[in-house]
């Protein structure tokens, strides 16, 4: 299969999760393309109007999507709605999501993120197959990581 990763980090820990994705994927006998996107500056604006990015990932030619961000102020970054509401759709292309955030527990702005970022995706026509939150300052977070490895690779058969 080929498998587009399409994440928005800041600091590196959204990429960090997205590199273990495609390495898994790719060991697997997928084609895996990962691509990152940043803020510009002011990258703590809190509208998405505010947000200019490096780039916008191209979603075409892939049979199936990885979208990765994180929470900032206990919803969804800025720069990744910004990126969501330009998206063409994408034709009801299998999507799997992942959030990471600072605070330990997913009820600490986690969960409402993951909800805004499933209905953008889903609002483009994508079909959400499978979600995950990383708690950065988690114990738990080496865990965390690698069961969404697991669980997101088992979805693609080669």
């Amino acid at each position: 299969m080929k498998i587009g990763i399409i994440m928005h980090s800041q600091t590196g820990h959204t990429l960090l999760v997205g590199e273990r994705l495609r390495e898994k994927l790719q060991s697997d006998g997928h084609e895996v393309r990962l691509m990152r996107m940043q803020n510009l500056e002011n990258e703590e604006a809190k509208n998405p109007t505010a947000v200019q990015l490096d780039s916008l990932p191209e979603t075409k030619g892939y049979d199936a999507l990885v979208f990765g961000a994180w929470v900032q102020g206990f919803t969804l970054c800025p720069g990744f709605i910004k990126y969501a509401e330009q998206l063409p759709d994408l034709g009801q292309a299998p999507v799997s999501c992942f959030l990471t955030q600072q605070f330990r527990y997913k009820w600490m702005g986690g969960n409402r993120a993951m909800g805004k970022m499933k209905t953008l995706l889903k609002a483009k026509g994508a079909v959400v197959n499978s979600d995950a939150i990383i708690n950065w300052s988690h114990k738990k977070r080496p865990q965390q990581i690698e069961e969404l490895v697991a669980r997101f690779s088992s979805q693609y058969k080669v």
